[in-house]
């Protein structure tokens, strides 16, 4: 049982891809395209079970323009003011952009439900800020970089990692496949993305370790600071709890993975540093996830049938 514990385990596998990445590197010519395979797999994993009727988008349509905004408005703004402590860096600017410019996780969906959020409204919500992403994400990209950048080559890629599992996810839920199966590969894929992304940049970690450092820093107070803040914001509001644990994820948690093989994809010839963000996101947001499901209860108990807080059992 405690094996089983360590495979479901995300923090685990993060911290194995670390290892791997530092102690072996990942200099290879492919590693821009075995990433995008790899998320690919990893989010049409992750969409396998996900359904909803489309006539409750007008049921929850405030609740998913809200959930955008949460996304591409303050996920999007605050991940840029992160990123302007390193805008002298052209290479580390760029990838906060990328970063900036990407949807929510895929996982997000999972992190509602383990939080006791609404899971249909994630779920619509999910839908609606990928096809947002199709236009948004180009186009924040254009604003922030200008020429530096192609849009319609972001526009192919975003396609490319939206159109792709969402097809295959089709595929996938005919197999059936067990939770416990689709646990470990997702947790396997994201070992991956970490080591092909940190271990790319090995030599930059070791030469430049204050800049991860500093890096580091700049996550933290994005997901784990900001996170709380929202957390007591929503309560003062008078936000459903169900509903404040999606808006909360989808205000904190990007598609790290996207970014890290979008940035590959564009730069990582002409600017090879510019995927460091996105790497130290994808470890910070997943160590966030770690932590929050274990302490949101704490900070924001769940309510009970008759409205009152329900009492939570600690750890």
């Amino acid at each position: 049982m405690p094996m089983v514990n360590v495979l479901y385990d995300i923090k685990i596998w993060v911290f194995l891809g670390i290892v791997l990445a530092l102690v072996f590197g990942f200099d290879n010519p492919w590693a821009a395209t075995i990433l995008m395979v790899v998320l690919i797999a990893q989010m049409a994993v992750s969409l396998d079970g996900i359904e909803f009727n489309r006539h409750d988008f007008k049921t929850y349509d405030r609740k998913i323009v809200a959930c955008v905004l949460a996304c591409f408005g303050i996920n999007t703004l605050l991940t840029l003011a992160a990123g302007l402590f390193f805008i002298e860096d052209d290479h580390l600017w760029t990838g906060w952009v990328m970063l900036s410019s990407v949807p929510c996780a895929v996982s997000v969906v999972v992190a509602s439900l383990v939080m006791r959020g609404d899971a249909k409204m994630s779920v619509l919500s999910l839908t609606a800020v990928y096809l947002c992403a199709i236009g948004l994400t180009p186009l924040i990209t254009k604003v922030l970089l200008g020429n530096a950048v192609d849009p319609l080559e972001i526009l192919k890629y975003i396609v490319l990692f939206i159109a792709v599992p969402f097809g295959l996810s089709f595929g996938i839920k005919r197999l059936h496949l067990p939770r416990g199966f689709k646990s470990v590969f997702i947790n396997l894929m994201m070992l991956l993305m970490v080591f092909i992304g940190l271990g790319s940049r090995r030599d930059f970690i070791f030469n430049d370790f204050d800049v991860v450092l500093y890096l580091i820093v700049a996550c933290v107070l994005r997901t784990f600071v900001l996170g709380i803040i929202l957390v007591f914001l929503f309560r003062r509001m008078g936000i459903r709890r169900e509903d404040g644990m999606v808006y909360l994820v989808m205000a904190v948690w990007k598609n790290s993975g996207m970014s890290i093989s979008l940035t590959m994809a564009l730069f990582a010839t002409t600017m090879p540093d510019a995927v460091l963000p996105c790497v130290v996101s994808l470890v910070v947001e997943a160590t966030w996830f770690a932590v929050m499901s274990k302490l949101v209860d704490r900070i924001w108990p769940p309510e009970s049938k008759d409205g009152h807080p329900a009492d939570t059992i600690a750890g």
